[in-house]
């Protein structure tokens, strides 16, 4: 799946129609006939689109960002994510006119890729600062709380029962066992929690099935992103149960470090479900006063919606409804046509990532207007923009995360450069291919598919009709005249690299001769 420069998205099941007749699907009329992706050159990211936010949250975003000098979206997303824990998951949305038995509760995880030059962790730490104070107001309420009860057990008559000890508030924590984050969630309302986390990579390492109790650990986590009743069983330490095992996740990770934990671990899902955004480069801040205003009501809105009573269940208008069915048939294509099965499993949860968004966004829009969201039903205006943060803002960001783990990728880079090295017009897999590229050799036969397929859908080849292998696969491929043109310079690098490379080998052989 990509993009062309003229918006057109491009999937397997239209690639090729598209190259020959340019307009499948009702595609943009004015659009190329020849489509040839850039394998080299990666994808470039959009700066973020924070008109998309809320506006309180845009506000405020943009000004700290500007003050700090880094991506407005870093603060952006991370103060989506603390709204999302703000709001009590008995605050429900049915994303569905009639299906009553599919509703979901603001609960979002989301992680800020980038290294310390980026600035994440300030700006993550801005988005959090007022709710590091509603859960200190909430800790000095239970300690007293706790105190007059205590007092009133104190007080007691032999005989006579305890009375129910008082409930826990908490918002925020940072560093919880599981068994420590039970007893948490046991003693306080049903409502979740946030787990935040200025570096994922400790929570996620923390996991590690190869651990002592690590696998244990992360099936508890993964339960948590759906929430709902969980009984936790430990020997020394008895049954806890705990009516809501929820949690809202933020935090920022270095790149090489999520990239390397995401080769290694066994792919159940974990890091699909987070809202993964690539934070952009930093600049210098700027010396100036801040908006005051912007800041303050950024504070209210999370201080509303922590105080915010659940009742009721939100419902779409039916403009929403089109947007939310129009969104959902384009997920429903990309995953399909995803030749990147860790991009698909990802894109296979925004349907309900997208309701988690739209209730957030809804409780927010709600709460500057001064009314109850189970009020109003959500906006055709609203749910269109939580369609645009996910497909314009962040499927770009998942795309770039997903395909560096893709193998496939890697190999269709690799056969792109000897194509070009060679000068190819076309060649035979089982000749051409075979005898100029070693590591080839050492291919599954379907990674070898994998690859021609990759290029075959990026533009670069097309089978040559009649000339099956005994597979039942091409055995030779025309390529694209266009890739030697506009690859020429790219061309003329990896033959030079490749003739370097050799002499080294020559060099290295007849120095082990001597």
């Amino acid at each position: 799946m990509f993009t062309t420069t003229k918006g057109l998205t491009i999937t397997r099941s239209n690639q090729r129609a598209y190259r020959q007749t340019g307009a499948p699907d009702a595609a943009v009329p004015d659009a190329s006939p020849a489509v040839v992706v850039d394998p080299f050159g990666g994808l470039t990211l959009p700066p973020f689109p924070v008109e998309l936010l809320p506006e309180v949250i845009g506000r405020f975003a943009r000004d700290q960002a500007e003050l700090i000098g880094l991506d407005p979206g870093i603060i952006g997303m991370a103060a989506l994510g603390a709204a999302a824990a703000c709001i009590d998951d008995r605050q429900e949305l049915q994303p569905k006119r009639h299906d009553p038995t599919w509703t979901e509760s603001a609960r979002l995880w989301l992680g800020i890729i980038g290294g310390p030059s980026t600035k994440k962790s300030p700006g993550i730490q801005k988005a959090m600062g007022p709710l590091f104070k509603v859960d200190s107001a909430w800790r000095r309420e239970t300690q007293r709380a706790m105190a007059e009860w205590q007092e009133r057990c104190d007080g007691l008559k032999k005989g006579e029962p305890l009375p129910e000890p008082p409930i826990q508030k908490r918002l925020i924590v940072s560093d919880a066992t599981v068994e420590k984050l039970g007893d948490i969630l046991s003693k306080g309302e049903p409502r979740g929690i946030l787990s935040y986390q200025d570096e994922l990579s400790g929570w996620l390492q923390g996991m590690d099935a190869y651990k002592n109790g690590g696998g244990k650990d992360r099936a508890a986590w993964l339960e948590a992103y759906n929430g709902g009743p969980r009984s936790i069983d430990r020997v020394g330490r008895g049954s806890t149960f705990v009516e809501n095992w929820s949690a809202c996740v933020v935090g920022g990770i270095q790149p090489e470090v999520v990239q390397a934990y995401a080769k290694t671990t066994n792919h159940d899902g974990m890091l699909q479900r987070f809202l993964l955004v690539q934070a952009g480069e930093a600049r210098e801040g700027v010396d100036r006063s801040p908006d005051m205003a912007a800041k303050e009501a950024y504070s209210a809105l999370m201080e509303h919606l922590a105080a915010l009573v659940p009742w009721g269940v939100v419902t779409l208008s039916e403009d929403a409804h089109k947007a939310r069915e129009a969104l959902d048939a384009k997920l429903i294509k990309a995953t399909r046509s995803s030749g990147n099965k860790f991009l698909a499993a990802a894109l296979g949860k925004w349907n309900g990532t997208f309701a988690r968004l739209l209730l957030t966004f809804h409780c927010i829009e709600m709460a500057s207007a001064k009314i109850h969201p189970a009020e109003v039903p959500v906006s055709g205006d609203t749910a269109t923009r939580v369609a645009n943060l996910l497909w314009q803002a962040l499927l770009p960001h998942a795309v770039l995360f997903y395909q560096g783990l893709d193998p496939t990728e890697d190999r269709g880079r690799d056969l792109a450069a000897l194509i070009l090295a060679r000068g190819w017009e076309r060649f035979t897999v089982k000749r051409d291919l075979m005898q100029n590229m070693r590591a080839a050799r050492n291919w599954r036969p379907w990674e070898l598919d994998e690859a021609l397929d990759r290029l075959d859908g990026y533009g670069w080849l097309t089978p040559e009709p009649g000339k099956l292998n005994e597979r039942g696969r091409p055995a030779a491929y025309a390529v694209t005249p266009e890739v030697h043109t506009r690859f020429a310079t790219y061309a003329e690098q990896e033959r030079a690299r490749r003739k370097e490379a050799a002499q080294m080998m020559r060099e290295l052989q007849g120095v082990s001769h001597d």
